[in-house]
């Protein structure tokens, strides 16, 4: 924000400021997890889920409840929450939540593009697209009936038209391609990205090359830390890039050795959670938001995780969820 725009930021911006606080103080405690993870069935869970800021989210349900409505619930929860924000705010605030959604929109467009190339009918896509990236043109990229059609249903009907201009072409739409753009297409969380990217190839057939060319061209890592990871070949090496940087080195010595200990993801969406909860300890600025949704994103993954973990009777890793407050 420009300086001095803080001495101004309460007359348009603070009401919802204020509001987002609130909702943090909403999340999920440690008593909270202790209780969850000590019910017996998922009627129990939605029980104690009603003792919380979550209510009676679930009092419409007439079916058997699932792990799966749950998380659709939460899901649709959370963007009620957020669109109400989006719609009572002011430029370049609302602006700001647009940004917001656009890796939702990213996720949800390369759903429906693989949900085409496979014939897909749109009633079982759309089911599963995320509800915070949801927009009006969608339709377009599933009346495509030709890999032609669903370039240009991509490139001229969608929001995200701009991103996907030089990240793709007609002659290279199929499940593997559509996978790389899509990690073309995410410039943001560029360090952690590049270390997900980088394990995820081992093994794989993608080559040195292309793994180069999904990187971000920003962040910590960039240029040499991300000219080195292109040459690991292993997770140890990919290691010994992260000892050159110190906010690195910790979180790679976190990671377990594959035998139930933390997962490079795990420390990852930990160290997430430290910063969004730090981003709480200053005013007047609009990262409250982002951190917010973030922190309410791994609160439904924990809820989802013990869910899973009661439903399939499977306690032993009960309690592997990622405390927040």
């Amino acid at each position: 924000m420009l300086e001095g725009a803080e001495l101004y930021f309460n007359a348009d911006h603070g009401y919802l400021e204020g509001l987002v606080r609130g909702c943090k103080a909403g999340l999920l405690t440690q008593q909270d997890y202790i209780n969850l993870v000590q019910c017996e069935t998922l009627e129990d869970l939605k029980i104690h889920l009603q003792t919380t800021d979550y209510g009676n989210f679930l009092a419409n349900q007439t079916n058997p409840l699932t792990v799966s409505i749950i998380d659709t619930e939460m899901r649709k929860k959370l963007c009620r929450e957020l669109e109400y924000f989006r719609n009572h705010s002011l430029e370049p605030l609302s602006t700001f939540f647009t940004y917001m959604t656009c890796s939702y929109m990213i996720d949800n467009v390369i759903l429906l593009m693989n949900g085409a190339l496979q014939k897909k009918s749109v009633k079982e896509i759309l089911v599963k697209c995320h509800p915070l990236g949801r927009f009006t043109e969608m339709e377009a990229v599933n009346i495509a009936e030709t890999p032609s059609d669903l370039f240009n249903a991509i490139l001229v009907e969608t929001p995200l038209a701009p991103f996907f201009q030089g990240c793709m072409s007609e002659n290279t739409l199929d499940e593997l391609n559509i996978e790389i753009l899509r990690n073309k297409l995410y410039k943001f969380e560029a360090d952690r990205r590049a270390f997900i990217i980088t394990l995820n190839s081992f093994g794989t057939e993608l080559s040195k090359e292309d793994r180069k060319t999904l990187y971000p061209t920003c962040g910590k890592l960039y240029p040499e830390g991300l000219r080195l990871l292109a040459q690991a070949e292993d997770f140890e090496q990919m290691k010994r890039v992260a000892d050159h940087y110190g906010v690195y080195k910790p979180l790679f010595e976190a990671v377990g050795d594959g035998s139930g200990g933390k997962t490079l993801e795990d420390v990852f969406y930990e160290r997430e959670v430290q910063m969004n909860v730090l981003a709480f300890n200053r005013q007047f600025h609009y990262g409250v938001f982002y951190a917010y949704t973030k922190l309410k994103e791994q609160e439904m993954r924990n809820v989802v995780w013990i869910a899973e973990c009661i439903s399939q009777r499977h306690r032993t890793k009960i309690n592997s969820y990622i405390p927040i407050l």
